[in-house]
């Protein structure tokens, strides 16, 4: 049997086994007797999730291939310098959610939009329920191409064929289940990414160790064939202040408010176990989502060193081939390296299922319900079909923008930067009590319009008027966006209606713990804004 159909052994019986978790939920989500909380129930889950199964949920759903592709080939061409573009707002971003649970608990929200819509108005949520849903779906697609081109080297398939097996699968048990899906196939894909990266790391290093002659010599060996981007390995302002500054601006905010993470800390059980997940998230993000592919990259750059200043075909661009170089050259053994390559396959199906999720949410929670199903009384049974509709859509959606796949920087920097403008700004400023529904509308739509306008200028090379310091980092557009939704908020306070003593009473008001609780209050509150 060759090494080719050992892997796909493997990689059938994974993909089967995820395949069947969500026909088994399907028939959990039918156990629930009200079809409105059922409908509720396939965004949110039982609403159950003790905290450090949220902590193992959010870091499998953040384990996306594509992050960590991008972060091992910012090591790899910037050495030391990469911490600025992608560690330091992931670890304040992991700090950050600490404080989420103690506020936005009294809430009950499935998704962000949601959430400020019991803050704001019905009209925040309409508004900023498709700039998300445009963001994740950039992260969708660049998660399909990027698990497609890794996995289609040691599967020998066109990386076209692997997106469509890929996207049908999760496609298939998230349309099913759900978020009870996602969450329940997030601790096995969660165990397969720990051991991968646990695995990689640790022979990686011994074989660094081994090339360079000791551990101490794996610095010096790294610098004589140094980072492409960088003088040496610890060239810590490699990238240049500019880029280093707006990288941190326009990352970290975003981060900190990622659906996906707020998803899971509104589905567990209540306010404190959410708080503890917080708290386990950093430790699990720290070790296993910075550390490891930090020390894998380090490894890479001393087993497959540049080559004339050149990244080399076993890294591949963007640093697409380095999990998949790392195992084939690491182990010999075609079982291991097949179990592997499904630990690696499992680490990027729990990314792509919380997308995929997060984008049809976002669309059918954020859009439709308040638009259509609210105003037109839509039954429970036919807003849940809606939702599988709407998640199966996207799927397509991103499969097709795939295949037009623009690169991970401009993937991942735009909509990054796209929800720092928005999102971010938005949620900071219910910390206040003086902001106003104004301040939402106008930091929602000045931040959009300020990004993509400013993106489209300076990719047309127009900003020239604008300060060198500023158009040298290459993402002018995402400060200028940053800058003008806050902005809005400003404005907002000084010319907006203050809010109401009922919408302030929220602030003082009684957590919600489990499902019913919070589909109960969920709807009393929707309730409250036609009274």
């Amino acid at each position: 049997m060759s090494d080719t159909t050992i892997y796909w052994v493997f990689a059938i019986l994974f993909l089967g086994s995820m395949v069947g978790i969500g026909a088994y939920q399907f028939f959990g989500l039918r156990s629930v007797d009200d079809r409105d909380e059922r409908a509720f129930d396939f965004w949110i889950g039982e609403g159950d999730v003790p905290g450090w199964w949220t902590a193992a949920s959010l870091a499998a759903g953040w384990l996306l291939l594509g992050w960590m592709t991008w972060q091992m080939y910012l090591w790899y061409t910037y050495g030391a310098g990469a911490i600025w573009l992608f560690t330091v707002p992931w670890i304040l971003c992991t700090v950050g959610l600490l404080f989420v649970p103690t506020l936005f608990r009294r809430f009950p929200g499935v998704s962000i939009p949601e959430i400020l819509r019991f803050r704001f108005d019905r009209l925040t949520q309409t508004l900023l329920g498709p700039v998300q849903s445009f963001a994740y779906l950039t992260w969708l697609a660049a998660e399909i191409y990027v698990l497609s081109a890794v996995l289609s080297r040691p599967l020998e398939v066109e990386v076209i064929t692997m997106a469509v097996i890929v996207s049908c699968t999760f496609g298939t048990y998230v349309t099913l289940g759900g978020f009870r899906s996602v969450l329940r196939t997030d601790l096995i894909q969660f165990g397969c990414a720990a051991v991968m990266l646990a695995a990689l790391t640790g022979f990686g290093i011994q074989e660094a160790v081994r090339r360079a002659g000791s551990l101490a010599a794996i610095v010096p060996t790294i610098n004589e064939t140094p980072p492409m981007y960088a003088d040496h390995f610890w060239d810590w302002d490699s990238p240049g202040l500019s880029y280093m500054i707006a990288a941190v601006v326009i990352y970290t905010p975003g981060f900190i408010t990622l659906q996906g993470a707020w998803q899971r800390i509104m589905a567990t059980t209540d306010e404190k176990e959410a708080a503890t997940g917080m708290w386990w998230n950093v430790g699990f993000n720290v070790i296993i989502v910075v550390l490891m592919p930090t020390l894998i990259a380090v490894a890479a750059l001393v087993i497959f060193p540049p080559v004339g200043g050149e990244v080399p075909d076993a890294v591949g661009s963007y640093g697409y081939f380095i999990f998949s170089s790392m195992i084939t050259e690491l182990f010999a053994n075609p079982l291991v390296a097949g179990a592997l390559i499904v630990a690696l396959m499992g680490m990027a199906l729990s990314s792509v299922d919380t997308y995929v999720n997060v984008c049809a949410m976002n669309l059918t929670k954020d859009v439709l319900e308040p638009l259509v199903f609210e105003r037109y009384d839509v039954s429970g049974t036919t807003r849940l079909n809606v939702g599988r509709g709407v998640t199966a859509g996207f799927i397509g959606l991103a499969l097709l923008w795939a295949f037009e796949f623009p690169g991970l920087f401009d993937m991942y920097f735009l909509s990054s930067a796209l929800l720092s403008a928005t999102t971010a700004v938005a949620v900071f400023s219910v910390f206040s009590k003086k902001t106003t529904t104004l301040s939402a509308y106008l930091a929602i739509i000045l931040g959009t319009v300020g990004t993509f306008l400013f993106f489209f200028l300076e990719k047309s090379e127009l900003l020239f008027w604008l300060p060198g310091w500023l158009t040298d980092s290459g993402l002018a557009y995402g400060v200028i966006g940053l800058a003008m939704a806050v902005t809005g908020i400003a404005v907002g306070i000084v010319y907006g209606t203050p809010p109401s003593d009922r919408v302030l009473a929220r602030y003082d008001g009684a957590y919600f713990s489990g499902r019913r609780e919070m589909f109960e209050m969920n709807l009393r509150m929707k309730e409250e804004e036609s009274g």
